[in-house]
């Protein structure tokens, strides 16, 4: 640039000078139009919640746009309701799937029709029957809210307890494959006191697993009116199958307290008695060794004579009182003594089984006993 045009330059005016204005006199809108409106409509919120909404439409228009196979059979659900729920369905609808496909040896039929039932009213309430098969579908489909709602009514003993307890027992035996929660059957199985006679009566008994029949028979709940009948119900087990059962004396015989026996009657299963039923079992060696071991606790327990020495001992073998199984008294029963320190004399194996058939002709009459407690003394 030359010096002329320089000059040129500094002959030209001034800008206009300008005030000079802080950015904060524009906050809280100052310098804006004030505009004649409610507040109340500048707020982002909505007017009606979209929820409730949803489950109107849901419940006018359930779609069922979701086909679920399981082996050769199918069933039609709506896709959505299920996706909410299952974080199995979740991963696997993807891409605008329109087809779920689930295992038969996971899932039962009765399960499936179960959850889709669920997802259509989460408030009902649950049944009974077929809630282990419910329970496997909901822990495969990754259902947390209805596996959590099943936890919680399996928790109330009062309605899962005697006959109730003994079917979701046996369902759950069935699906030991699908529920990832060992012992949940046999669990069950501590939950029977009164109803374990007509149980012991019933066919369903005799076809029990050893393991059942021991956890059953070990239970400090079954109600009976001595611990004879705990005894003879573990000879019907073992005779209804036999010598194939024979192996099983030696895991069985522990759970009956034979130390409750009558004296008398423990030291006649030392030889052959009358009782033809009972003579295979008692020829066993494993049997024998049990014997010879519950007499001699008995004896021990019986001399009992109150002094240091006796509790010494007691402590030294590390002895413990048997606990009684909670008393029964049936009225149908002949040979039931009203009370438990009564004594009318013993019973064989054959009126035991006796009584067994009337249980089978009147089998609700459990529903009628009170079982009581009573301590070893």
């Amino acid at each position: 640039m030359s010096d002329s045009d320089s000059s040129d330059l500094e002959k030209l005016a001034l800008e206009p000078s300008m005030r000079l204005l802080a950015l904060s006199e524009f906050y809280g809108g100052n310098q804006l139009a004030t505009w004649n409106m409610p507040s109340g409509e500048f707020l982002l919120r909505k007017s009606v919640c979209v929820a409730p909404m949803l489950l109107k439409i849901w419940q006018q228009n359930d779609a069922q746009d979701l086909l679920i196979k399981l082996g050769t059979r199918q069933m039609q659900c709506n896709r959505l309701r299920l996706m909410c729920h299952s974080r199995y369905a979740t991963r696997t609808l993807t891409g605008g799937r329109r087809e779920l496909e689930l295992p038969e040896d996971r899932v039962t039929w009765a399960g499936l029709e179960r959850v889709c039932r669920w997802i259509r009213q989460p408030e009902a309430l649950l049944e009974r029957r077929h809630i282990m098969m419910l329970l496997a579908a909901a822990i495969f489909l990754e259902m947390d809210g209805l596996v959590n709602q099943i936890w919680y009514c399996l928790d109330l003993a009062l309605q899962f307890h005697d006959d109730q307890a003994f079917v979701a027992s046996q369902e759950a035996l069935g699906l030991r494959s699908s529920l990832p929660y060992t012992g949940l059957d046999r669990s069950l199985l501590r939950r029977i006191e009164c109803f374990f006679l007509t149980l012991v009566a019933s066919v369903e008994f005799v076809q029990l697993p050893v393991d059942h029949v021991c956890c059953l028979l070990g239970s400090e709940r079954i109600a009976a009116n001595s611990e004879k009948e705990v005894f003879f119900a573990a000879v019907r087990w073992l005779t209804h199958d036999w010598p194939t059962r024979a192996e099983h004396v030696r895991a069985l015989m522990p759970n009956v307290r034979l130390v409750l026996l009558p004296p008398d009657f423990l030291l006649s299963l030392h030889e052959p008695t009358d009782e033809e039923l009972l003579n295979p079992i008692i020829a066993l060696p494993d049997f024998q060794q049990i014997l010879s071991e519950a007499c001699s606790d008995q004896t021990f327990l019986y001399s009992d004579d109150g002094t240091e020495s006796y509790s010494y001992l007691f402590d030294s073998f590390e002895m413990s009182w048997p606990v009684r199984r909670p008393f029964i008294c049936h009225d149908l029963c002949a040979y039931h003594r009203q009370f438990s320190d009564e004594f009318i004399g013993d019973f064989s194996y054959k009126q035991f089984f006796s009584y067994l058939r009337v249980l089978q002709n009147e089998p609700n009459s459990w529903k009628s006993l009170k079982s009581e407690h009573f301590p070893w003394r």
